[in-house]
């Protein structure tokens, strides 16, 4: 008898501590939704050149519904996302009106096949710029490593103030750089740094016995050949066919 009085106490109180957790919970809810506390200031924070007043009021507008308790979070990183040079935007309320978002934008590094812009890590973005920035070719899925490549053959050839206007990169692997003055070097794809870094060695002697080198092919494995424009391939060092 005294058990199941007991049973009932407890399944009593159980069901009493039930509907106060309800209770609660709609109360709770009530508060975060329809109590006024609107997001009055949007903070937009990090080193960003391309995001402007009129975007952010945009998305203000079309995105930002609810209150401090009910917004959004993941719609409005979507649409902060989606803007042209937004990389990775983070969101945080601050209490107690006030939306921070922490953007992280693209910072690009050339363009690619003249459709689209490139970043650092080689992800492809569409942004306009006016920067004089080289132009990439190459096959679908290899920008990343077209990027990566870039960086090392400018390091190297920064050694003899050339720069690369263009870079492209064939289907079977084989480096086109075109230099902003006009300068045309290629390369096969094993030992791109050191016969890259052969040729810039010798730049200054080949520069001073052609004048003005119109293309060099990098792609033999003891030398390269180098033509001045509008004149035969003249063989430079000791060195078999080109490696195609």
């Amino acid at each position: 008898m005294l058990n199941n009085y007991l049973k009932v106490y407890w399944l009593g109180n159980l069901v009493l501590l039930l509907n106060i957790i309800l209770v609660l919970f709609l109360l709770g809810y009530q508060f975060m939704h329809f109590a006024k506390f609107p997001i009055r200031e949007i903070k937009v924070l990090g080193q960003y050149h391309h995001l402007d007043e009129d975007q952010v009021s945009m998305i203000s507008d079309r995105f930002i519904k609810g209150n401090f308790f009910s917004l959004d979070l993941f719609s409005t990183k979507e649409a902060f996302t989606k803007l042209p040079w937004v990389r990775n935007v983070s969101l945080r309320r601050v209490w107690p009106d006030q939306l921070e978002v922490l953007v992280e934008e693209h910072q690009a590094i050339g363009r690619w096949d003249a459709i689209a812009l490139v970043n650092e890590n080689g992800e492809i973005f569409h942004g306009a710029s006016d920067q004089d920035l080289p132009l990439f070719f190459g096959p679908e899925g290899t920008e990343s490593y077209i990027v990566l490549e870039y960086k090392k053959m400018q390091s190297i050839l920064d050694n003899k103030q050339l720069k690369i206007a263009q870079l492209s990169l064939s289907s079977r692997y084989t480096w086109d750089i075109r230099t902003a003055n006009n300068m045309r070097i290629i390369l096969s794809k094993d030992n791109i740094e050191e016969n890259l870094s052969r040729f810039v060695t010798q730049y200054d002697n080949v520069l001073f016995s052609v004048k003005r080198i119109g293309s060099a092919d990098l792609r033999y494995p003891n030398g390269f050949a180098v033509k001045k424009s509008n004149e035969p391939i003249q063989k430079i060092d000791s060195g078999e066919r080109p490696l195609i």
